[in-house]
């Protein structure tokens, strides 16, 4: 299940709704809901968002929360146009294996990630470009 889709289903759940009367205040049919609900089907339009925050009356917290689940949800077109091949090779990858990574595998992929990231920005302790390597005589 996606990030949006706990997400939608814990807010109904906690606002006590039927499955069926939380779509009819959106206006979507039920069979639309429950496949968010079970991932089957991704959000494509943030207006989606906008209206479960009005129905429910969410707070800025949990609108924040849901719009970051609904963020996280949508379908990606990835790699990027442009990308090197080395990309394309590795969109692949994570597209097999994603389905069945375990939440530790998730957690120490995303790891990876951010330290990759971080080392990729700019530093901002200099702001002058390294030096040259120096040459020591024998």
């Amino acid at each position: 299940m996606s990030p949006f889709s706990i997400a939608l289903r814990t807010l109904r759940a906690r606002f006590e709704l039927a499955q069926g009367e939380f779509a009819a205040r959106l206006g979507y049919r039920q069979a639309y809901v429950s496949a968010l609900e079970c991932g089957s089907k991704l959000p494509k339009e943030a207006d989606l968002v906008d209206k479960i925050v009005q129905v429910l009356n969410l707070g800025p917290e949990e609108e924040a929360n849901l719009r970051e689940a609904f963020e996280m949800s949508r379908h990606f077109n990835l790699p990027p146009r442009g990308a090197p091949a080395a990309a394309y090779r590795l969109c692949a990858q994570f597209s097999e294996v994603l389905p069945t990574l375990s939440p530790a595998d998730a957690k120490a992929l995303s790891a990876m990630l951010e330290v990759f990231q971080r080392n990729r920005q700019p530093s901002t302790r200099l702001n002058r470009p390294p030096e040259a390597a120096k040459e020591i005589p024998m």
